[in-house]
Order: structure tokens, then sequence, then C-alpha cells
């Protein structure tokens, strides 16, 4: 006998069972680990979004948290970032 990984039941073992008693456990497991499909809904807005012009990426990572993970909590916004001199020189490797 074996115990189900999904519900906890008791099945007989077979070369077929090996983890879950029954297909829907199977099925019902493999969408519990995979929570990261997206519904049309939200691939709609995600094409939507790159029609868009943001003002800063944490405005579009913000846009993206919105769609994908709306139980996340809101992203704060990182510090100001050091930019790099506008002219750099690079040496000649000759």
């Amino acid at each position: 006998m074996g115990t189900c990984e999904y519900c906890g039941s008791r099945f007989p073992l077979t070369r077929s069972t090996r983890k879950y008693c029954t297909p829907r456990c199977k099925t019902n497991a493999c969408l519990d680990r995979h929570p990261s499909r997206l519904s049309a809904a939200e691939v709609r807005a995600l094409y939507a979004l790159l029609g868009e012009n943001f003002a800063s990426v944490d405005a579009l990572r913000e846009q993206l948290r919105r769609i994908v993970a709306p139980q996340r909590p809101p992203i704060e916004e990182s510090a100001s970032v050091e930019q790099a001199p506008a002219a750099q020189w690079i040496p000649d490797l000759d």
C-alpha cells in the first residue's frame, strides 16, 4: 500500500500509480506546483504593456506585478543608481 502525495489517502501501489491514487490527484498536484499559468486576460494585459511608455523601470515593474502576482505586496522603488559618466575612455587593444 502507498500513500497519495496529494490527498494522503491509502491506495494499492501499481506501476502506473506510484505517487498519486488517481489521475485527478496527479493533475491537481501538478496545478498546485505550477501556479504561474496566466489567464488569457493577463496575457492581453501584458501585450498592452508592450505598447506603453514608462517613466521609470520601477513603474514598469509595478505594472507587471499587478498583472502577474496581484497578491504580492507592492514593489518598493529602488534607490537611485549611480550612472556611469557619459564619456568613457576605451583603450585600443592594438
